[in-house]
């Protein structure tokens, strides 16, 4: 299977997320669970002035290290989002599972923003979870939104 069509399968299995949360989303302090339709997302949480939070479980199908997942992502922002690749770094849950973040940046209406994807892989499934807003917020709530990375639990 060339690479276009595991993206493809990826874009796919991203748009129809598995049955049931397997996991808990950790919601800061200063943050407020948004409880409606979620679209592709499973959960979502926002700041007061705007920082948003949000996670997708998605199924690990067709199944791929987090490395092949990670680099698939980094080429999707690049490709169809126009974001730039600013730094990854290792992460771990306080549970222990390790994790990659990749962290993106562009420029939005003449602002900086800043978006960080943090992903982790087990055997079923893949959870992505997102963290975006102005380069300002991001870095308002950087505490926050490691605080969240490190307290997220797969059940």
């Amino acid at each position: 299977m060339r690479f276009n069509q595991l993206f493809c399968a990826f874009v796919v299995a991203t748009a129809t997320a598995a049955c049931g949360q397997s996991f808990t989303a950790a919601t800061p302090p200063e943050f407020v669970e948004i409880e409606n339709d979620y679209d592709d997302f499973d959960y979502r949480a926002a700041s007061a002035d705007g920082l948003v939070f949000a996670v997708r479980e998605i199924e690990h199908d067709p199944e791929g290290s987090r490395a092949f997942w990670a680099r698939a992502i980094e080429n999707r922002m690049r490709d169809q989002g126009g974001y730039a690749l600013i730094d990854t770094k290792d992460v771990k849950t306080a549970q222990g599972i390790d994790g990659t973040q990749l962290r993106f940046g562009h420029d939005e209406e003449g602002r900086p923003h800043l978006y960080y994807v943090t992903l982790f892989v087990t055997d079923d499934t893949i959870y992505i979870h997102e963290a975006g807003g102005t380069k300002e917020l991001m870095e308002q709530h950087a505490a926050q939104v490691d605080w969240a990375v490190k307290h997220f639990w797969i059940k």
